[in-house]
């Protein structure tokens, strides 16, 4: 592909009078994410070695990284509000500032940020999953793809297989147990990661690195991005008994549609 990598979009000749406004701003966040990001990495390494210090360090990390987000979504005028609070009214940017905390203080890679942007009608054309420590931005928007730096437009891998898939569940949640999940995929002969991440469970899938993902204890802004994600990179998303999601969805399978029905049938997820 002929292009340049203009803050992790691939940008073509043909593809300029495509890039929305809205993708605009998002680029503009990632960059101001990524530098509240390092800033706040520095004060977690000096104090790493002091357990209460480096808790008080993350907590502030993820408000810095909050105010960050409202300062430069808000300049639009319109609310900008987490999965936890109350849905506005109108369209609203719901964001997710610092996801997966913990790895966050030992400067693991699963550590990322997440923007949606929600239309009045509850329908989301437009979100991104930033990856601070990695400098990549992953954005899709309705009819236009999805796409990130290093990888350009991401597809789902075809295979139809599912004997050395990756599935990656959720680690220590309630519905794991609840679930007996990981007994299940033994069972099944299914290589099980535990990333603990889900909005990275779904680059993953969308990248073609897994087959396959699960996703438990949603929030709002996981079930928005999974959605749009795989529809724009030719995946297939749904509910553990296959159907599609739903704003009040809270579990999920994300995979590459020929293995769809596969994973549902074998895994026989039963409320």
């Amino acid at each position: 592909m002929v292009g340049a990598y203009f803050m992790s979009i691939v940008v073509t000749p043909e593809s300029r009078s495509k890039v929305s406004p809205k993708r605009t701003l998002l680029l503009k966040v990632f960059g101001k994410a990524s530098g509240s990001f390092r800033r706040s990495l520095g004060e977690l390494s000096r104090v790493r070695v002091n357990a209460n210090g480096a808790e008080r360090e993350l907590a502030k990390a993820n408000q810095n990284m909050e105010s960050t987000l409202k300062d430069v979504l808000g300049a639009t005028g319109l609310p900008v509000v987490t999965s936890d609070a109350a849905i506005p009214e109108g369209a609203y940017w719901l964001v997710a500032p610092l996801v997966s905390q913990r790895n966050a203080l030992y400067a693991r890679n699963e550590t990322c940020v997440a923007v949606a942007y929600i239309e009045k009608d509850g329908t989301c054309p437009i979100g991104a999953i930033m990856m601070p420590l990695e400098d990549i931005c992953v954005i899709a928007e309705a009819g236009l793809g999805a796409s990130a730096e290093g990888l350009g437009r991401l597809r789902c891998g075809n295979r139809v297989e599912l004997a050395d898939t990756l599935c990656m569940v959720p680690w220590k949640t309630k519905d794991v147990v609840h679930w007996n999940l990981l007994s299940k995929l033994d069972d099944a002969g299914v290589h099980t990661r535990k990333s603990g991440n889900t909005l990275m469970d779904i680059v993953d899938v969308a990248c073609g690195k897994a087959d396959f993902a699960i996703g438990m204890s949603l929030t709002r802004i996981e079930v928005m991005l999974a959605n749009l994600i795989m529809a724009e990179s030719a995946g297939f998303a749904s509910d553990l008994q296959g159907k599609a999601l739903g704003p009040t969805s809270t579990k999920f399978i994300i995979s590459n549609p020929k293995l769809h029905a596969q994973i549902v049938r074998e895994l026989e997820l039963k409320s």
